[in-house]
């Protein structure tokens, strides 16, 4: 059996495993949360680890691609990373 690998929801943290490894899971949370993908955990950790000083004033009304896109910007995630 392969590994498995843990998405999370974005909004409210909700998780799943499934058996293979992409970087979101096209899904609808049980909590009825508005966002339509599973991150994959270490990628979302990543998000969440872009320094203080590099985030945006707004980051905490930020969409998760936004956030996203800052942690990209920053090198803190990048293509390979989405893999």
């Amino acid at each position: 059996m392969g590994r498995e690998h843990t998405y999370v929801c974005p909004t409210c943290g909700a998780r799943i495993t499934r058996s293979f490894r992409a970087p979101s899971v096209m899904r609808s949370c049980e909590n009825g949360c508005s966002f339509g993908h599973f991150l994959r955990a270490d990628v979302l950790e990543r998000v969440d680890s872009v320094p203080v000083a590099a985030r945006p004033d707004d980051w905490a009304e930020l969409e998760v691609e936004e956030r996203l896109l800052v942690a990209m910007r920053e090198g803190v995630v990048s293509l390979p990373d989405l893999r």
